[in-house]
């Protein structure tokens, strides 16, 4: 079974019925500050602050920006970003974009590299934004699948198949050959790894409320600019002008997160149904479902199929 996918799979010419408004990160924020009254404090087992962790907030201290990466949703453009306004060199073609993620290679400072106290600050101080790009849950669990269980099989191999009986090790291996989605997903349940756990996992629960912006992937490029010109320099230029306005894409004309869509005509709902069948929808709205129960990240609910093509769990294979 042979399946492809790109970096952008699923995020562009994303239809209505997964479209929310423009402005929907404009409510978060508001029910952001609003929560803000109630300040929590940072401890050292806070996970968004637990040292070495690839998944920590990253901090841009000229535009007082600390930025939550989410894996699966952008963040190496983002990291890509982040090295330009540090003024450090563009990451090298012959180095595995891997390394790019690694808080011991990218040169990229962490919320964990500052004191407590520094740390506090940039967590709850009003002159901070604190931004978070988030994705569809079931667009982002397909991506996960295709990317790192399909394309990348040292990656899920070495993760999820290491079993001591050598019979589970090799049906795992098989299964992965095979591509079998629904294999991945029963798998997710004891397999756990950032790129498909549910995205309110990468944040302690009480860091949630103090995100002063929410972006969306299907959005992305929208949201971007939104967020960059949101942010101003000591200078009191916005990181728009000075980093996201052009100088990007292969040609190095085109503005930060603007992508050529014309290749992915199909819309996203055919892209969705060419993998999912009623149970395995079913499956991943039962255990995400905190995604879209999540007060910050405030996904809206659809579905890939009619009413009369839902089974009911005792029929599916997989619940």
């Amino acid at each position: 079974m042979t399946l492809t996918m790109n970096n952008v799979l699923l995020s562009e010419n994303v239809p209505a019925f997964m479209k929310q408004s423009f402005h929907r990160g404009e409510v978060v924020e508001k029910r952001t500050k609003e929560a803000n009254d109630h300040v929590p404090l940072l401890k050292h087992t806070d996970l968004i602050y637990e040292t070495g962790r690839w998944g920590n907030p990253l901090v841009v201290k000229e535009y007082k920006l600390l930025f939550f990466t989410i894996p699966k949703v952008a963040c190496t453009e983002w990291k890509l970003l982040f090295r330009r306004i540090l003024g450090l060199p563009e990451w090298p073609k012959d180095v595995p974009l891997l390394y790019l993620h690694d808080p011991t290679k990218n040169q990229l400072p962490y919320l964990s590299n500052f004191t407590m106290k520094e740390a506090q600050e940039m967590l709850t101080s009003k002159e901070w934004t604190r931004a978070v790009f988030v994705r569809e849950p079931k667009e982002r669990v397909l991506s996960a699948f295709l990317n790192k269980f399909v394309e990348e099989p040292d990656f899920y191999v070495n993760k999820c198949c290491k079993f001591k009986s050598k019979i589970e090790k090799n049906y795992c291996i098989q299964k992965r050959e095979e591509g079998d989605f629904i294999y991945f997903l029963n798998r997710t349940l004891d397999c756990r790894n950032p790129h498909w756990t549910p995205q309110s996992e990468a944040v302690d629960k009480k860091w949630w409320k103090q995100m002063t912006f929410v972006g969306y992937m299907d959005q992305v490029a929208g949201d971007a600019e939104r967020l960059l010109k949101s942010i101003h320099s000591s200078e009191g230029t916005s990181a728009w002008e000075d980093f996201g306005k052009t100088a990007w894409g292969p040609h190095g004309s085109a503005a930060f997160m603007v992508r050529d869509t014309a290749h992915h005509a199909t819309n996203a709902h055919d892209k969705l149904k060419k993998y999912y069948t009623p149970c395995t929808e079913k499956f991943v709205e039962n255990h995400w479902a905190q995604e879209w129960n999540h007060d910050i990240i405030h996904f809206e609910m659809f579905h890939l199929f009619n009413d009369d093509e839902y089974q009911n769990d005792k029929e599916c294979k997989i619940v």
